[in-house]
């Protein structure tokens, strides 16, 4: 019944669209505590594209201050309160009434910023943090985590990731599990484990080097999960469709701790990527036969402009620099 839920399944239900029987099974849905951050996750991006009441926040601040200090403020006569008696109670309600719808506006605006703490990363930068369970986070570059801000739930710990890091998980008394999740939908669902989620518009990959994990992915209509074992690379299309499972006895973690940077059979336009996603450098190949060839092993580079001079040595190309631009053509 879970699995039928999702955010359009939502969506239809704040819209008023649903059946009863689809009402009913969000009702169920949401009464299970490991639903409800995930349902007002989905509830505030609902209210972002569909307002359904636009506050004027700033102006009525502005007002009320001054009001408190009396500015432009003119106090009606005792004739105009006895005129207003009988609707007195009435106006209080209405006032009441949009004060809240205020408060509720303006806390779902805020709520992801007050519920939660989003650690990011600069372009070229790679960041090491520890999270309230003793969880390891490295932040590879250009990335973001959030993760709730006053600690984890009692049954899933729960983090949202865009770009790429790498986890070594805390193993729990209570065997809770740590829940990965990113923007095109794809769940990593894991124990004690250490694993590496990278999560671009383009492609999605996890690398696992200890312990078992559960990938969740939905591939058009259809929901699909596979566990993943220890040495294992599987990576997904912008389709979520499944385009790779390889073995690999990598370290991911020691390499980043490291700077080291390992390819498996990375072609030269999947280098030249990663070089824009992670360093906002672009990098062109124009030579569709040189972009085809594939880099493989482990470099250690303190910086991009090193990693750049190792690739170019490795296939005997020619760097030229153009404004922003690196070009890289056959010498």
């Amino acid at each position: 019944m879970n699995a039928t839920i999702n955010k359009d399944f939502i969506f239809n239900y704040l819209a008023g669209k649903s059946t009863a029987l689809q009402k009913q099974l969000v009702d169920e849905w949401v009464k299970n505590p490991n639903h409800e951050e995930l349902f007002y996750q989905w509830l505030v991006e609902y209210e972002y594209q569909q307002p359904q009441y636009l506050t004027q926040v700033d102006e009525a601040i502005h007002r009320f201050q001054n009001f408190a200090e009396g500015k432009g403020v003119r106090y009606p006569t005792e004739s105009e309160i006895q005129a207003l008696a009988p609707v007195r109670n009435r106006t209080w309600w209405g006032v009441a009434a949009s004060l809240a719808l205020v408060l509720t506006a303006s806390g779902l605006i805020f709520k992801n910023s007050i519920v939660y703490q989003t650690y990011e990363s600069a372009v070229g930068e790679t960041k090491t943090f520890i999270l309230s369970d003793s969880t390891q986070v490295v932040l590879t570059a250009n990335s973001s985590l959030k993760v709730p801000r006053f600690g984890f739930g009692r049954e899933t710990r729960e983090v949202f990731l865009t770009g790429e890091a790498n986890f070594d998980v805390s193993h729990q008394a209570n065997d809770q599990r740590f829940v990965v999740r990113t923007e095109r939908g794809v769940e990593v669902v894991v124990l004690g484990t250490e694993f590496t989620v990278y999560a671009r518009p383009e492609k999605s990959k996890v690398i696992l080097n200890r312990g078992k994990v559960q990938l969740r992915y939905r591939e058009g209509k259809a929901e699909k999960q596979i566990m993943m074992k220890p040495g294992e690379l599987v990576m997904l299309d912008q389709n979520n469709h499944l385009e790779q499972q390889v073995v690999t006895q990598t370290d991911q973690n020691a390499a980043l701790k490291d700077h080291r940077f390992i390819f498996d059979d990375t072609t030269l336009a999947e280098f030249a990527e990663m070089m824009q996603e992670s360093y906002g450098i672009r990098v062109v190949i124009q030579d569709k036969k040189l972009a085809e060839r594939t880099l493989v092993g482990s470099f250690r580079a303190e910086n991009p402009k090193e990693l750049l001079e190792i690739v170019s040595k490795i296939f005997n190309v020619e760097i030229v620099k153009s404004g922003d631009t690196i070009l890289l053509t056959n010498k």
